[in-house]
C-alpha cells in the first residue's frame, strides 16, 4: 500500500509542471518583454482616432469605440466574427528608419497596418489562445512614413498594445 501511495505522489509531482503550463512560452518567438509591459500597472491610454507624434516606446492602453462608432483609415481587412465589437484606429508618425516591426495585441482581434494607403506586408505572425493576457504578435514590414494602427473585433472597449522595431 505504501508504495502505490509513493508511486501515485511520483507521478502527481511529475505531471504538475506540465499541466501548470500555459502557452505563453510557445509563441513562435519570445514575448517576455511584451508580457511584462501589459503586466504593468501603469500604462498610458490611447483613444481610438487619436494621432500620436511618435511610436510609443511601451506598452499602452488603447480605448476602442464601439463597432457602430469605429472610424477606419481602410475598411478591416477581415470582417470580425461577432455582430457587437469594439475596434478604432489610430494615426502615428513615421518610423524612425524603414524595417521589420511588431506589434502585440492582448487580446484576441483583426489587425491592420495601413500605410502609404495600402496594407502593410504581414511577414509573420504569432497567436495562441492558451496564454493570459497576451494573444498575438504580427510583423509587418514598414517604411518611413507616417501609418495608421487598425484594431476590430475586439469583444472589449480597451486591448493593450505594444509596437516596434524587431530586435
Amino acid at each position: 500500500m505504501v508504495r502505490i501511495s509513493l508511486a501515485g505522489v511520483a507521478l502527481i509531482a511529475l505531471l504538475t509542471p506540465a499541466l501548470a503550463e500555459d502557452g505563453c512560452d510557445k509563441f513562435a518567438w519570445s514575448l517576455a518583454r511584451e508580457q511584462a509591459q501589459f503586466a504593468a500597472a501603469e500604462k498610458p491610454v490611447v483613444k481610438a482616432g487619436e494621432t500620436l507624434a511618435a511610436i510609443p516606446k511601451a506598452a499602452f492602453t488603447l480605448q476602442l469605440q464601439s463597432n457602430t462608432d469605429a472610424t477606419f483609415v481602410m475598411p478591416p481587412e477581415r470582417k470580425p466574427k461577432a455582430e457587437r465589437w469594439f475596434g478604432g484606429a489610430i494615426k502615428l508618425a513615421a518610423p524612425d528608419k524603414p524595417g521589420i516591426y511588431q506589434v502585440t495585441l492582448s487580446e484576441d482581434a483583426w489587425l491592420d497596418l495601413v500605410q502609404d494607403g495600402r496594407y502593410a506586408r504581414t511577414v509573420g505572425h504569432s497567436g495562441r489562445g492558451d496564454c493570459p493576457g497576451l494573444r498575438k504578435s504580427v510583423r509587418l514590414e514598414l517604411t518611413a512614413t507616417p501609418f495608421a494602427l487598425q484594431v476590430s473585433g475586439v469583444t472589449a472597449d480597451k486591448i493593450f498594445v505594444t509596437i516596434g522595431p524587431r530586435d
